[in-house]
């Protein structure tokens, strides 16, 4: 508590780089008890007021200091997180109310609500009484009582207040979401004889509907109409109360049940005993690098099991495209009521209260994306990053952080292990135990079944061979055995729409976004061409724009094109097809999964949302339609990514008790990373992997950073990146490297012409420091944004 200073340090939550900085505020005597590190308080700020948060106190100012207006809230974070955000605006070169604000309730900008509560005696001016009785029995919004009162509400308000009858009161609200009150009423005596008037119906009727016990307003008011009025006026006789009660909105689910095995796998045990040890030290890493179906989820589960037992709390981290209705079910049906869940298909509200469940300190474990890491938990033991390796874990909007790093950092803070697991783990993460900084404990072996076969299918060699079908004739007949024996499929498109693009025999023409300087993509349930960027759509043209030729072909193959082919193709067998269109609704990526779990044979058809999460033993095939499309992105992260999602998707295949077969097509069989699959050995990969990057200075044995300029100028943003450059080669040390600029791969987007360079530095130089001492003479052209990408995850 800060009761004993006078002086408050404030971060007033504003976007302006200007104030990127604590000011000081006087705290005045009558809020002196009321202040301490993470409350939300009301602070003058030039003419106007803001919303800040208070980080800390001072013992003396130079300065005439203002005095706080008033506080608004209780803490809504600790020193720690203070701390934690200060760190994360270092390294990632954010302001600081950007940072502090990943610790915020959920719910969008903050904004002042104001109320008022009784203060004095009731005035005799039958209107203001009247406002004076509406405000009688506890604190009520202004807003509420303009619905009302209408616009003389703020008049009355004032004089109310000013005549000491009414007091002012502030608190936070937020636009998108926050508490839900429901407000009750209850009986508290029968009325006298005479006390209500005989044609007072509505006040004899709310007293018979709340003879037989308390009733929300909500349900008052949808049996007998407007209750507000008639309500006031018994609780004014003391004959009813009227109390506000939180309620909490839970998201729905199926619970999965997760069985607790009896037996561990000797992988389990080690992992178990290696974060254990951790424990028992104080904190530090483990990876833990087990085969898809070797039981990471059951350690995940034991070691959260052990941290609760010990009254301690745990955060689970899975990327968005995995967090399905399967993962959370599983932690929800080994601790009930003790998980809360934070992730975006969630609405606002949802998501407000389980946060604030995990505020009040009413759940032990909070399961979601990036964004849970924050979850304000007390006495946090244990931090679970699954699939460790994805690129979901990067922000890409400030400030841009990468979970794992941070997740490292508040272990460190909290005193908490960190644990990564993955199949596939990261380069960085291979790379954090071979230097001491992680333990690495290996589980390479299923828990059940064996590891599924794999056959590595030429395409070119097919196509050569007369075979011009989409599907190979090996996944053909893999299919058809799948539709006899009444089997279920999965089978990866890493694409969407009805063919990926449009292109003119006679001339190479291929219709393109004027905004994004991308393909426009054929969707054939709406017969349109549409920008996956932008959403831009425009008509198919009959003719080449170009050159007037009718030749106008479509390329390459769609998850719906698939969808049709397949239904021609094996009719006993259903398709679940999942994309970014079919998931698009609410509750749509539940739905679809349980429609496939639901069969008794089918086939599951997505992107590479199904790559991961899923746990079906009945599967006994995947496909992979078309390996290579990750592979020709310019990104030195190509190869391992390609790797990882092959190697990710190969998982969900004979995970029961009958064989699994993993068919993938690819006209590129050569690759490392398609070999590392087939042979089940990605040593291979690694190695040459490191050794290059090491070679050409690229993570993790280097640092980057991608200096980004956008703008709807191209001359001035190629102009703007020009000088950025040149004044970046001046400024930075020996040791640095400066490539570029550049037009970036994806040249525009949403308009916004986009250029980039990047810097190369050595693997420990502080390369936030330098970047942000060199930029502060960089002085930005009108129209153009410049943004800088620590630790970038892609440059596109």
């Amino acid at each position: 508590m800060l009761s004993g200073m006078r002086i408050s340090r404030v971060i007033v939550d504003t976007a302006t780089r200007a104030l990127d900085r604590a000011l000081d505020y006087e705290v005045p005597p009558d809020l002196a008890g009321k202040v301490a590190v993470g409350v939300p308080v009301l602070v003058p700020l030039g003419r106007t007021r803001a919303v800040g948060y208070v980080v800390g106190s001072a013992e003396r100012s130079d300065y005439e200091l203002r005095p706080l207006a008033a506080v608004l809230g209780p803490p809504l974070f600790d020193e720690v997180a203070v701390s934690l955000a200060g760190w994360i605006a270092e390294t990632y070169l954010s302001t600081l109310a950007d940072a502090l604000r990943l610790f915020l309730p959920p719910g969008g900008t903050p904004r002042i609500e104001r109320s008022v509560s009784v203060a004095g005696s009731p005035p005799a001016m039958p209107r203001a009484a009247a406002l004076f009785d509406a405000v009688h029995g506890g604190t009520t919004r202004v807003s509420e009582l303009r619905r009302a009162f209408g616009p003389a509400t703020d008049r009355l308000v004032a004089s109310l207040v000013d005549a000491g009858a009414l007091e002012r009161r502030y608190a936070l609200a937020r636009p998108d979401a926050g508490p839900v009150d429901d407000r009750w009423a209850s009986l508290d005596r029968e009325p006298r004889p005479g006390e209500l008037r005989s044609n007072a119906t509505s006040q004899h009727a709310l007293v018979a509907a709340l003879s037989a016990g308390p009733v929300s307003v909500p349900e008052l008011t949808a049996e007998l109409g407007p209750v507000d009025a008639p309500l006031r006026r018994l609780e004014s006789l003391g004959i009813v109360s009227v109390e506000r009660h939180r309620r909490y909105r839970r998201p729905k689910g199926r619970i999965r049940e997760a069985p607790r095995p009896e037996r561990l796998s000797q992988g389990q045990e080690d992992a178990l005993n290696a974060i254990r040890e951790a424990r028992a030290a104080g904190g530090g890493a483990v990876v833990v690098a087990g085969v898809t179906g070797s039981g990471k989820t059951e350690v995940y589960l034991r070691a959260i099991e052990k941290a609760l037992a010990d009254g301690r709390t745990a955060i689970v981290l899975v990327p968005e495209i995995s967090l399905t209705p399967q993962t959370v079910g599983r932690f929800r049906s080994r601790f009930g009521d003790a998980v809360a869940v934070l992730h975006s298909r969630l609405s606002a509200g949802e998501r407000y209260d389980q946060w604030d469940l995990a505020a009040r300190g009413e759940v032990s474990v909070v399961v979601g994306p990036r964004s849970a890491l924050f979850a304000p938990l007390r006495d946090l033991a244990l931090i679970v990053v699954d699939e460790e390796h994805e690129a979901s874990y990067k922000q890409s909007s400030a400030p841009r952080y990468h979970a794992r790093e941070v997740a490292r950092r508040i272990a460190r803070a909290r005193g908490a292990v960190l644990v990564l697991g993955s199949a596939t783990p990261s380069m960085e993460a291979r790379h954090a135990c071979e230097e001491g900084r992680a333990r690495m404990v290996r589980m390479p072996a299923r828990v059940s079944g064996a590891m599924p076969q794999v056959t590595v299918v030429d395409m070119a060699r097919e196509f050569s061979d007369g075979h011009r079908s989409m599907f190979s004739r090996p996944l053909l007949q893999a299919l058809g055995e799948v539709e006899s024996a009444a089997e279920k499929a999965v089978l990866l498109l890493n694409r969407r729409g009805f063919a990926s693009f449009l292109l003119c025999r006679a001339c190479g023409f291929v219709p393109e976004c004027r905004d994004c300087s991308v393909s426009l993509t054929y969707h054939e349930t709406v017969g349109r061409l549409r920008c996956h960027h932008c959403g831009a759509s425009s008509e198919v043209p009959a003719e080449c724009p170009r050159c007037g030729s009718p030749y106008l072909r479509l390329f390459g193959a769609g998850t719906q094109r698939v969808e049709a082919e397949l239904a021609a193709a094996f009719a006993a067998l259903p398709v679940v097809r999942m994309d970014a269109d079919t998931t698009a609704g609410r509750g749509a990526h539940e739905r679809l999964l349980a429609q496939f779990e639901a069969l008794s044979t089918g086939i599951l058809l997505g992107t590479q949302m199904i790559a991961k999460g899923l746990d079906y033993p009945e599967v006994t095939l995947v496909g992979v339609v078309n390996a290579d499309t990750t592979l020709h992105l310019p990104d030195f992260r190509a190869a391992e990514r390609t790797y990882q999602l092959l190697e990710q998707v190969a998982g969900r295949a004979g995970r029961g008790q009958a064989p699994g077969r993993v068919i993938i097509q690819t006209y590129w069989p050569d690759h490392a990373a398609v070999l590392a699959v087939g042979s089940g050995d990605p040593s291979t990969l690694y190695e040459t992997e490191a050794a290059e990057r090491a070679r050409l200075r690229y993570p993790p044995f280097a640092r980057l950073a991608n200096v980004l300029l956008t703008g709807a100028s191209e001359r001035d943003v190629r102009e703007a990146s020009l000088e950025a450059a040149s004044l970046l080669r001046r400024a930075l040390p020996d040791g640095f490297e400066v490539l570029g600029p550049s037009p970036a791969p994806l040249a525009r987007l949403r308009r916004a012409w986009r250029w980039h360079l990047l810097v190369k530095a050595p693997a420990r130089a502080d390369v936030p420091s330098f970047l942000r001492d060199a930029l502060r003479e960089h002085r930005p052209r009108p129209g153009v944004t410049l943004a800088v990408d620590v630790d970038p995850v892609d440059v596109l």
